[in-house]
């Protein structure tokens, strides 16, 4: 979008009533605006105040217009503002020797606000974009016209400034082109046969693939309706049959900056949109997507209830001992293969993990969304995860055992930090699943009674007895063997 409210753009014109037009479109679209009613006064007011565009009049007394653009290109100041020439007559002559003294682009008058704004804004997007890289990189044209000359002179003058150019006889073979190739402009005809340019268009827009290709509707007569009606349908500019090559390479010069730029908005979105992505990834690692979602919604405080939950905890005994006997980078690559394989076990049971200590590994079932299987999810875990570690491990680091703690019940959950964010869990059932593990045995997992209590009927169990757990007192736990009817 052009940023209208950081333009200035200077009207010369005698025409009062024309000046006035102009001046309430421009304005009503953010720019600011002042107005000259001769070529010697433009040229003051240039002298005095800095502008980004002006609109200049070709017929008027005092100091014409030919010869306030050409004092304007002479001069170190003025020669790189850019200068729309505006003239009540469609006099061609004119037109191509403005384009070759150094303006930008024409209007005829009275001007149609719809293609004052898009003449506008085609030169400020042409100040934002990045030139074409070199003369065989400036862009693959699809000129699309019924009429074999036309198309041919289109595609000589394109060709002879080292554009590629692609070439259709009508809406249906263009479309078709369209859809299979790609295009940095298409000059469209209006009237052909089998599908009308209106048609054309109207797909190249509403398709989210090629709505960003830039069109110029080519057409035999200044039929002024059907030109306006294209603009507002998408099309980006738009050239009278007869057209001369300098006004042509005007149009395209206008089109292929306009479509740079927009190439470089695109490419900045979709950065963002992966950084975004990545940076969510991240936050996945470490928090539940539920929790994120909150979080992205600008909830401040997260702590949260839950009833029913189950807790295990995880720990490698002897990881201590082979630290001290290893490489540290074997180490890390141990325990990151271990607690990967730890990770998606959990993923497929549905289980959220909270965190790491050390070599100690912290998952929880039944939240942050409940499910009523949770104590079954967690206790399916404990067992695959029992199961998996000697695959895990390489001959020195065969002696590593796994002692697993199990306990359910209510729990506290919420979110701590504020730039190093971390969900984490509170309450008598995270410790009492904390001692589980550290009153287990290696190699085994080591259950509360509650836990026992809801699986007894499906899994099988050792009883451990009475223990006495540090801080808890006398506690009959259990050791979970497997599932009934299963082998292991």
């Amino acid at each position: 979008m052009v940023q209208s409210d950081k333009h200035r753009i200077l009207i010369i014109d005698d025409d009062s009533i024309n000046r006035t037009l102009m001046a309430t479109c421009l304005e009503e679209l953010g720019f600011t605006v002042h107005e000259a009613e001769d070529g010697m006064i433009g040229l003051e007011i240039l002298q005095e105040m800095e502008f980004d565009l002006v609109l200049l009049d070709l017929l008027m007394p005092v100091m014409d217009g030919f010869e306030v653009l050409a004092r304007m290109k002479s001069e170190k100041r003025l020669r790189h503002l850019p200068v729309i020439v505006t003239s009540g007559e469609m006099d061609q002559e004119s037109i191509v020797r403005c384009i070759q003294m150094g303006a930008v682009d024409y209007m005829t008058k009275p001007c149609d606000p719809v293609l004052l704004h898009i003449r506008v804004r085609n030169v400020f997007c042409s100040e934002g974009a990045a030139p074409a890289p070199n003369r065989n990189q400036a862009g693959t044209m699809l000129v699309v016209d019924d009429d074999t000359l036309y198309r041919t002179l289109l595609t000589t003058s394109l060709e002879e400034k080292g554009y590629i150019v692609a070439e259709a006889e009508n809406g249906k073979q263009a479309w078709e082109m369209i859809q299979a190739g790609s295009y940095d402009l298409v000059f469209l005809d209006l009237l052909m046969p089998e599908m009308d340019g209106f048609e054309v268009l109207e797909r190249i827009k509403s398709d989210g693939g090629t709505d960003h290709i830039p069109v110029i509707v080519v057409s035999g007569e200044n039929d002024m309706e059907s030109l306006v009606r294209c603009i507002e349908a998408g099309a980006a500019d738009f050239l009278c049959k007869p057209f001369d090559p300098a006004v042509l390479h005007a149009r395209v010069n206008a089109s292929l900056a306009v479509k740079r730029l927009r190439d470089q908005e695109r490419a900045y979105f979709e950065n963002i949109q992966e950084e975004r992505r990545k940076s969510e990834q991240l936050l996945l690692n470490i928090l539940p997507k539920p929790i994120l979602d909150r979080l992205k919604q600008k909830e401040e405080i997260i702590a949260d209830s839950f009833e029913d939950v189950t807790v295990m905890f995880a720990d490698l005994v002897g990881f201590t001992e082979l630290a001290g006997r290893i490489p540290p980078i074997e180490l890390v690559n141990l325990l990151n293969t271990i607690f990967s394989a730890f990770d998606r076990a959990a993923a497929r049971n549905g289980l959220e993990k909270i965190k790491t200590i050390g070599d100690a590994y912290m998952v929880v079932g039944g939240l942050p969304v409940s499910r009523p299987d949770h104590v079954e999810a967690v206790a399916d875990l404990a067992l695959e995860v029992m199961a998996a570690l000697p695959n895990l491990q390489t001959e020195q680091t065969k002696s590593l055992a796994i002692r697993i703690g199990i306990h359910t019940g209510p729990v506290v959950a919420g979110i701590i930090g504020t730039h190093k964010f971390s969900y984490d869990l509170w309450g008598n059932t995270v410790n009492i699943a904390s001692r589980m593990e550290s009153h287990g045995v290696p190699g085994a997992i080591h259950v509360s009674s509650e836990v026992y209590e809801q699986l007894k009927d499906r899994y099988r169990f050792e009883s451990r007895g009475i223990i006495d757990i540090k801080g808890k007192g006398e506690m009959e736990t259990w050791l979970l063997k497997g599932k009934k009817g299963d082998d292991r």
